[in-house]
């Protein structure tokens, strides 16, 4: 493994603590917060796999690049969105993903990380956690593959660890009354 492998793996497991802290949060604006840290460290560690010889790394760091935008986004317009404006966000950024995802099109691959995206991108407009857990779980699967596939072991062990971890807080909070959205 060359420097740069190691180095891109490293700040694998950074992004990966962000995204596990991210959902023992109770409430939306943090968890959102945590994922833009995620955003952020996850967006190096697939450049930098890229850079280290692994060509489609570069679908997963470009979307996870516009992952922070969508999150800014949203906690921008948090306390003022009408439920037609969180739509239209989710909405819109669905498609962005997809426009960017196809371009940055490497193999068949890259469609596991478009279709986590998009799950995690609607999953980021529902301002219930438990709700949003679900949808997150749900896109754990294809990034999970997505990640083994070009070798990201932060990656891989994030999305196994993330989905256990919000199963968990989604089991935990399950009975508990949800805070306001609203709030941070």
């Amino acid at each position: 493994m060359t420097a740069m492998e190691i180095a891109a793996q490293a700040v694998g497991f950074l992004a990966l603590g962000a995204n596990i802290a991210s959902f023992h949060f109770r409430k939306y604006r943090r968890i959102v917060l945590m994922q833009m840290l995620s955003s952020v460290l996850f967006t190096l560690h697939f450049l930098m796999l890229r850079s280290a010889g692994q060509g489609a790394a570069v679908t997963a760091g470009v979307l996870n690049a516009l992952s922070l935008l969508r999150n800014g986004l949203l906690l921008a317009t948090e306390k003022r969105r009408t439920a037609r404006g969180t739509a239209l966000i989710a909405g819109g950024f669905s498609l962005a993903v997809i426009a960017v995802g196809l371009w940055t099109w490497s193999s068949w691959v890259s469609l596991l990380f478009i279709i986590a995206m998009v799950l995690v991108t609607v999953s980021m407009s529902i301002r219930q956690p438990n709700r949003l857990r679900l949808l997150m779980m749900a896109a754990a699967p294809f990034a999970f593959s997505y990640d083994l596939l070009i070798g990201s072991i932060g990656g891989s062990i994030n999305e196994a660890i993330s989905f256990l971890s919000a199963l968990i807080a989604f089991l935990r909070a399950r009975n508990a009354p949800e805070p306001d959205g609203c709030n941070s």
